[in-house]
């Protein structure tokens, strides 16, 4: 774990890498994927370990890929129970 003594070496440039990060692992955490995304992209535009980043947004957008197949499977499950309900009420 890194220390508060660590942060007094980092460069302007590399402090915002590590707030943007932080945010970006954050709303991952609590599964806000876009906004982890937003997060994710500015650290990538300050060119700072870019591979570390290009992992990070291949395992989110794999991550949002599934919530979109599950967002379109519970639609399509709630648009047939809808037209069954509205069916049968005829």
């Amino acid at each position: 774990m890194a220390h508060a003594k660590d942060h007094i070496h980092r460069s302007p440039e590399e402090a915002l890498f590590y707030e943007y990060l932080k945010n970006g692992d954050d709303f991952s955490k609590i599964e806000i994927y876009r906004l982890a995304k937003f997060w994710y992209q500015k650290a990538i535009e300050t060119g700072i370990q870019p591979e570390l980043l290009a992992n990070r947004m291949d395992e989110l957008n794999k991550k949002i890929a599934f919530e979109r197949k599950v967002i379109t499977i519970l639609a399509t499950i709630v648009a047939a129970i809808v037209v069954v309900v509205v069916i049968t009420q005829i």
